[in-house]
């Protein structure tokens, strides 16, 4: 979502559209603001301690942050908004009382929805309740003046749990900056990062959370372990919510348990144009998450030549096409992401091909052309009347 606000913010700046994002500030050492660029201004909104405090306990401190952000507003009454994009449902319940406040549309991109994490799911993905969760998204999505969906699928999706009329909603595509993201040597990545040259790495990128599947990642390469007997797994990521430490423990318990210590490398959370490299210095990514709104991951790899074999869900439906950039499980298990993962790491005159067509289909996306579809949106709500408060 960081990667999603700064770069279309940036992109929407190139187009001459000023852009102000509003974050809240985790240290008193920040600047009240600072110009990133031309036309995007980034402010540091305080609300709470000044200091990082966990994804949970953020709801606490909407209310402060709301106001706060309006006394912002206020103090450059020459430059008002004619537009509030929220982007999560936490900046989404923001949004929703700035809307009323200013009396400006109201556009909302969710990135997650809970009525979409919560199919299939065994446990809860937080300590939020999931009541009080779907509430707030439901009075943001009825009062939003367009909801934002990143493709086809996930646009269906929230127009059919929702029962949102699908006039309400655009589709604003993500991209990718391929001037990071673009293939490479492999073998120059992987010293960069110190990895093994010799033999086949499958790379995971993700939080380290039950949502997005890392236990099946490392179950997944325990079984091709002995079949492709030079393959490793690189596992780039953090523990996230309340699970994600009870989680990594889990998952380095299956590493051991199944003696692969030595073939599976644990990276911390790298800065994203680091991230380049790790799809560099791939064979094959690995998605297999519960959900994806959209799955950044996919493409960025797909943008670096690498062939990705991620779960049938979501927005992963829209950037892979099943056997010829990569391919789709239908059954999330353990047993059938191995099975794809021995046909690109076994034969290469399959491999070569994939990861052809994986950088040709990145190249339809592009930040630039989703600043220009968020442009068109804007143009046709600034036309119309306010949504009335649903």
């Amino acid at each position: 979502m960081n990667v999603y606000v700064k770069q279309l913010a940036c992109a929407l700046a190139r187009l001459g559209i000023c852009c102000d994002v509003y974050t809240r500030a985790y240290s008193p050492s920040l600047p009240a603001c600072a110009a990133i660029e031309p036309g995007f201004v980034l402010h540091h909104i305080p609300a709470g301690p000044l200091r990082e405090i966990s994804k949970l306990d953020l709801l606490e401190h909407v209310g402060e942050f709301t106001e706060n952000v309006l006394e912002r507003i206020r103090m450059n009454p020459e430059q008002l908004p004619n537009v509030i994009h929220a982007n999560y449902w936490l900046s989404g319940i923001v949004g929703h009382a700035l809307k009323h406040a200013l009396e400006v549309p109201l556009v909302t991109t969710f990135h997650t929805l809970e009525k979409i994490k919560a199919k299939d799911r065994a446990v809860p993905d937080d300590d939020i309740s999931e009541n009080l969760r779907i509430e707030e998204e439901s009075k943001i999505i009825y009062c939003s003046d367009q909801v934002l969906a990143s493709c086809e699928v996930e646009a269906d999706e929230i127009s059919t749990l929702y029962n949102l009329d699908r006039s309400r909603i655009s589709i604003v595509p993500l991209g990718v900056d391929h001037a990071f993201f673009s293939p490479g040597d492999r073998d120059m990545a992987r010293k960069a990062i110190g990895l093994p040259t010799i033999g086949k790495m499958v790379l995971f990128v993700g939080r380290i959370q039950p949502l997005k599947g890392a236990d099946i990642a490392v179950q997944s390469f325990a079984r091709i372990a002995s079949r492709v007997p030079d393959a490793f797994l690189t596992m780039v990521g953090g523990p996230s919510g309340p699970f994600g430490t009870e989680e990594i423990l889990r998952i380095k318990h299956i590493v051991a348990r199944e003696r692969l210590n030595k073939r599976v490398y644990f990276f911390d959370p790298q800065p994203h144009e680091v991230l380049s490299s790790f799809y560099r210095a791939a064979n094959v990514g690995l998605v297999p998450s519960r959900t994806e709104s959209f799955g950044l991951v996919a493409l960025e790899a797909a943008a670096c030549g690498v062939p990705v074999v991620a779960s049938n869900v979501g927005g992963l439906k829209t950037l892979i096409v099943h056997g010829s950039s990569g391919y789709l499980v239908a059954d999330r298990t353990a047993k059938e992401f191995a099975r794809y993962l021995v046909k690109v790491l076994e034969d290469p005159s399959l491999a070569r091909p994939l990861q052809v067509a994986a950088s040709s289909l990145s190249t339809r996306y592009r930040w630039r052309d989703a600043a220009l579809r968020m442009q068109q949106v804007l143009a046709e709500l600034t036309a119309k009347e306010l949504v009335e408060c649903g």
